[in-house]
């Protein structure tokens, strides 16, 4: 059974004109009718508060025994005008195709997500290169040596584009992102979604309306 919540999106829209509510409704719709969605809610500014205080708490612990990370897309969608939380079945929804997540030292990638096989074959072939798991491999090589660089190093969490709203035309930086698994459960919570299945997860899609001119 699916589970919208839209007191606080009406709420927001108050003070709009008829076709601005009409065109965020249509987001909403869109976003609710998707493959594998269970429940949405459009976020108020202190539930944004909330999850990215979560996030930011997760990144100042070490991952991989390696470096802090850096939720990039969860950061972005909670900083555009409106950001729909969603709980969603894993195995169902359609994820924009992107990397979701990279090693990097400032500009350069230092790890990141192999989908070849034979790339991957080729990799493994070079004691220099380090496979945190089946298709993520860090480049030894490229690893920083200074400490103060190594410090700032980041797991990089990325932001996707939502694949849902390529179609709505007065929808413009849309950005999609994935929450740690400490937001997870925050998210589940404000949802009121009791869950702990591995194929019921959490995204959030953030997105601003193109004004009227």
């Amino acid at each position: 059974m699916k589970t919208f919540i839209k007191g606080q999106f009406v709420t927001r829209l108050r003070g709009d004109t008829v076709q601005a509510n009409a065109q965020l409704e249509t987001v909403l719709r869109t976003l609710q009718q998707c493959r594998g969605v269970i429940a949405t809610k459009v976020l108020s500014e202190w539930e944004k508060k909330q999850i990215l205080d979560v996030e930011s708490e997760v990144e100042n612990k070490i991952i991989f025994g390696m470096c802090k990370s850096l939720n990039k897309g969860a950061r972005e969608a909670l900083e555009r005008e409106f950001t729909v939380a969603m709980v969603i079945q894993t195995a169902e929804f359609e994820y924009p195709h992107h990397p979701y997540m990279v090693m990097a030292s400032g500009d350069q990638i230092v790890g990141e997500l192999v989908d070849d096989a034979g790339k991957i074959e080729e990799l493994r072939k070079s004691p220099t290169n380090l496979f945190l798991w089946e298709n993520f491999v860090v480049y030894m090589r490229k690893l920083p040596r200074n400490p103060a660089e190594r410090n700032e190093m980041r797991v990089v969490y990325l932001p996707g584009k939502p694949i849902q709203l390529q179609r709505l035309p007065y929808v413009e930086e849309s950005v999609f992102g994935t929450p740690s698994p400490e937001g997870d459960s925050a998210i589940k919570r404000m949802l009121s979604i009791h869950s702990e299945e591995s194929v019921v997860g959490t995204c959030l899609v953030g997105f601003n309306i193109k004004k009227q001119s």
